[in-house]
């Protein structure tokens, strides 16, 4: 356990420098496009997410749990970005699922990858310069937001699921077959007896 929550640290750390940077082009930048997510007190008005397939251990659902397969498109300025992040390292899943990170300052046009920036990464599946394109790949008709975490699956060229809090419950039981450790593998995080106290925070944190 002190191992895992050694890398739930490392991720946290990691992260905390992007924050503080995105907070301040916020507030640097007045009224940026992404107060139009938000109401007149700037709450964040969230809305359904588009994608919900669902990983399966055995298949059944048609996306299958395999190594290499599955690929997370993240944001180190979305805090729900980062627990399907911590999620996999928890799980020992680093070699199983690969990952890439956009830009953490939100432009106007939306999350885009910009390796000049110290932590983000290019787009290595997909080679295409924002998270919008990767939406349109899938749907050339698609007007919903253009959001992170995506689950992608690369075998089909299609996202899986763009929904934080089902990426995380799939990646706690669905890949334990590839887990990097026993520990891992053992390790539950969505345990049946707290389940209702979990969705009940949950709902609390996650509106």
């Amino acid at each position: 356990m002190q191992q895992l929550l050694s890398r739930l640290f490392t991720v946290v750390n990691r992260s905390s420098t992007f924050l503080n940077y995105h907070k301040k082009m916020a507030s640097d930048t007045g009224k940026s496009d992404i107060l139009k997510w938000a109401n007149e007190k700037g709450e964040f008005i969230r809305k359904p997410s588009s994608f919900r397939n669902w990983i399966t251990a055995d298949g059944s659902s048609g996306f299958k749990a395999e190594a290499g397969r599955y690929h997370l498109y993240v944001s180190l300025a979305c805090p729900w970005a980062h627990r399907t992040l911590i999620v996999r390292q928890l799980k020992g899943l680093e070699d199983v699922i690969t990952f890439n990170v956009v830009d953490y300052h939100m432009g106007p046009n939306g999350w885009r990858f910009n390796p000049e920036v110290e932590g983000a990464t290019p787009d290595t599946v997909n080679s295409f310069s924002m998270i919008r394109e990767v939406y349109f790949k899938v749907d050339p008709d698609y007007t919903g937001r253009f959001t992170v975490p995506v689950l992608y699956d690369k075998v089909n060229g299609t996202i899986v699921n763009n929904e934080s809090s089902e990426i995380i419950r799939m990646l706690n039981t669905e890949f334990n077959e590839f887990c990097a450790t026993p520990e891992a593998k053992a390790l539950d995080l969505y345990p049946t007896d707290l389940r209702d106290t979990i969705n009940k925070l949950n709902e609390w944190i996650y509106p």
